[in-house]
């Protein structure tokens, strides 16, 4: 039960990671469309409309709840919204993108917040309509949907990057407490100490599945800038790689386990052998689940050099409006503000998937409940202000996340980051100059 639980968990999170080839190649050949401004809701018969969505499976019970609620208000109203049968984001952008290819564009559609930049890129989607957004919806979310200054998504289960603790294991080895660690030195120092009591490494970064999302979060973290204002790679300064050295550091001190996978990763930690993982807060239900009361664990924030407490980018996913149709893109947006709705925005973050809640109705709810757990809570109380995910352009998404996924490859190895990074830097900036 764990491992199929997991396998969906980690495939809804990972997979907005990079675009797949086919996907991007097709994305780039077809011709955006005229994308339709929403019209006057009041205007629209809904009787002669039809709206598509497609979306992912991690938004079934949502969407179950916000389809049933608008049919409420328009009965007459058609609402097609079957998923694919995938929670992967990569598999679900290509599927999106090969129905427009052939002439079926969905109206509505749900993606990664990594792909947001490829989806204004390519295809010029609608401005969100955020005054339909209920008083309650957390609009500081609405950041991470941001692209100049302009909504084109609406935010919807959010995650961010966070370090998982075994507090047993610092107990044991006299490492302090989980939540004293606010930099990479403080980890390297709890982790030198629980390596020396157990005889083997302690840290899990993995390198892939989200490996640019991490990178971000550690630059980030530190008040560093990912993404330049001209598009080029923002992380070559001494601080920056500062932050990715912790891959090579861990490595070099044997307290790195040097796994890749995420899944095996995640196992590691539940199994008690990485005591320090970093990963996000959306798998934290799943985590709790496999662990039950094996170890006293706990969620922490990033840590960052310095202690420095720079705005991370937002993991999850969210809505985009494609329509070419001026009721239906209305309709879309009615069907957005179902969607983010507090009983929603709760079944969508609730205990399946810890995702941040973005109502805040629905975080007290969540938090009130008997599910409440410090784990939880931690997730489900998440505030602090967060950024879009990526921001390289569209056009050049897949081969930049290639590119630093390689990096943090090579820097888990052990190579030196400084030289690393670098090269990273100057393979990002010729790719972004072609």
């Amino acid at each position: 039960m764990l491992t199929k639980r997991l396998s969906l968990s980690l495939g809804a999170l990972a997979a907005g990671s990079i675009l797949l080839s086919g996907c991007a190649a097709s994305g780039a050949s077809v011709p955006a469309a005229s994308i339709a401004a929403a019209a006057n809701i009041a205007h629209c018969n809904p009787a002669e409309n039809t709206i598509t969505v497609t979306y992912g499976q991690m938004a079934n019970e949502a969407m179950a709840i916000a389809v049933a609620n608008l049919q409420k208000t328009y009965p007459d109203l058609t609402i097609n919204a079957t998923p694919p049968s995938t929670s992967n984001y990569n598999e679900l952008t290509q599927t999106i993108v090969a129905d427009i290819a052939v002439g079926n564009r969905p109206d509505l559609i749900m993606t990664g917040l990594g792909q947001l930049q490829f989806w204004v890129d390519t295809y010029s989607p609608s401005p969100i309509d955020t005054s339909v957004l209920r008083p309650t919806y957390k609009t500081q979310f609405l950041g991470a949907g941001t692209v100049d200054g302009t909504v084109y998504l609406a935010t919807n289960q959010i995650s961010a990057t966070v370090l998982l603790v075994n507090q047993d294991a610092l107990d044991s080895a006299d490492a302090g407490e989980a939540k004293d660690i606010k930099t990479l030195d403080d980890l390297v120092a709890a982790a030198e100490k629980v390596t020396a009591d157990t005889g083997q490494p302690s840290v899990s970064i993995p390198t892939d599945g989200l490996p640019e999302w991490f990178s971000q979060a550690l630059i980030q973290g530190s008040g560093e800038t990912y993404v330049n204002s001209d598009g080029t790679a923002g992380f070559g300064s001494e601080k920056a790689i500062e932050a990715l050295s912790i891959w090579p550091t861990l490595k070099n001190k044997n307290l790195e386990l040097g796994v890749v996978n995420n899944q095996d990763a995640i196992a590691q930690f539940i199994g008690g052998n990485a005591a320090f993982l970093i990963y996000t807060t959306s798998t934290i239900a799943t985590i709790q689940e496999g662990i039950g009361d094996a170890f006293n664990w706990m969620p922490v924030d990033l840590p960052s050099v310095g202690g420095e407490e720079g705005a991370l980018p937002a993991g999850g996913n969210g809505w985009i409006v494609l329509s070419e149709d001026a009721c239906r893109a209305a309709y879309s947006n009615a069907l957005i503000a179902e969607l983010l709705s507090p009983e929603a925005v709760s079944a969508a973050s609730g205990t399946s998937y810890s995702y941040i809640p973005v109502d805040t109705e629905a975080g007290d709810a969540l938090l009130a409940s008997d599910a409440a757990t410090k784990q939880l809570t931690y997730a489900w109380s998440y505030d602090k202000p967060l950024t879009p995910w990526g921001g390289f352009a569209g056009k050049d998404t897949m081969e930049i996340f290639d590119t630093v996924r390689l990096m943090t490859q090579k820097l888990q190895s052990g190579a030196d980051a400084t030289e690393t990074v670098n090269e990273t830097v100057t393979n990002i900036n010729q790719i972004v100059s072609e």
